[in-house]
């Protein structure tokens, strides 16, 4: 019973440390995406999806 146990929170820790790392590359992927255009001398505009994890940045 015991090894099951384990296993499950193995699982669970490996599957939210994915998660947790697919949020923090794809917020640093839109500030950088931002602050490019900002060293550009343009205004950026940003259209979020759901969960702001599809997101679109013009540079103006």
């Amino acid at each position: 019973m015991k090894i099951k146990r384990g296993k499950f929170m193995m699982m669970v820790i490996i599957i939210f440390l994915f998660f947790v790392i697919a949020i923090v590359s794809n917020y640093h992927s839109l500030e950088n995406a931002k602050s490019a255009c900002v060293e550009n001398y343009k205004t950026s505009n940003v259209e979020q999806g759901f969960l702001a994890m599809n997101w679109n940045v013009t540079c103006e």
